[in-house]
């Protein structure tokens, strides 16, 4: 796990419980275990008073190799907080913590990219339930997007069917006892970034993204090509265990999260392949940082 991903688990963490904590402009600190991750605190050193301005008790993140989430008050010095986090860490790695079962994902750290995806395959395989698919189906949940009537009604309504597969080969990579999940795809032509989470009641397990599922959202990018609004720059999934599905379109509207933001030469590419009336003047201006853009 990286930073960037610490960061994500993080946010998401604060989202889902309504903290009233910042989401962006958040720092990591590696340690031995995992990751903490804070909102940074700017202090102006020249003025001997400032200290007086530093909130007390504010919450760090302690973010695990496995994946678990502790939130933790500043006001607990760092290292005792670290290494109680740690052995509780190293528990739930070796299966000793009896809250978190002994097919906790991911695995050690250390991996290489192969090793990774081949202690998930075992994974998988080892706690299968015969085979039965873990969402047989699904509903969205709200209006589709990209909705409308005519011959682009009919574009958004193949852009939705090939949701379908998507989330049934998503569902099928959760650890047993998942409640929901959340991936994020950030594509364009010639690069690509793939975040997927599931939630238990118990913890937040991240998981690779495998080459099958990517080459479907790439066909459903190219179905969403078609609409209107041309291809979206994100696609987000939420998904209950019981097949409810909201589906979400970032056009750009607003920036892009730093973990799923590609060098601006990707998104000059995309819009070579596939132009657009109007960009959103952030990305514009962002993709003027690599050459001057026409927009």
């Amino acid at each position: 796990m990286d930073a960037a991903q610490a960061i994500s688990l993080v946010v998401e963490w604060i989202r889902s419980r309504g903290l009233d904590y910042p989401t962006t402009g958040l720092a990591a600190d590696r340690f031995a275990a995992g990751w903490s991750v804070y909102a940074p605190v700017e202090v102006d050193e020249s003025d001997p008073m400032a200290f007086l301005d530093i909130p007390v008790g504010r919450s760090v993140f302690l973010v695990g190799d496995s994946g678990r989430v502790e939130e933790v008050s500043s006001s607990v010095p760092p290292q005792v907080a670290q290494d109680e986090f740690t052995a509780r860490e190293r528990a739930v790695q070796s299966g000793n913590d009896p809250r978190t079962p002994h097919d906790a994902w991911p695995p050690r750290a250390g991996l290489d990219a192969d090793e990774y995806m081949a202690e998930f395959v075992r994974w998988l395989e080892q706690d299968g339930d015969g085979g039965e698919p873990a969402v047989s189906g699904f509903t969205v949940v709200g209006p589709e997007p990209g909705g409308a009537a005519g011959s682009a009604g009919a574009e958004a309504a193949r852009a939705a069917r090939l949701i379908e597969p998507i989330v049934q080969e998503l569902a099928m990579l959760g650890p047993p006892g998942w409640e929901w999940l959340r991936a994020e795809f950030a594509f364009t032509v010639s690069a690509e970034i793939a975040h997927l989470r599931f939630t238990t009641r118990r913890r937040t397990v991240v998981a690779p993204v495998p080459e099958p599922v990517a080459v479907l959202v790439r066909d459903q990018r190219l179905a969403a090509a078609e609409m209107p609004a041309g291809p979206w720059w994100r696609l987000l999934l939420t998904v209950t265990d019981r097949g409810e599905t909201t589906v979400g379109y970032d056009y750009g509207d607003g920036p892009f999260p730093d973990d799923q933001l590609l060098a601006p030469e990707h998104y000059l590419n995309d819009l070579e392949a596939f132009p657009r009336p109007n960009v959103a003047p952030w990305l514009a201006r962002y993709v003027d940082e690599a050459e001057d853009f026409p927009y």
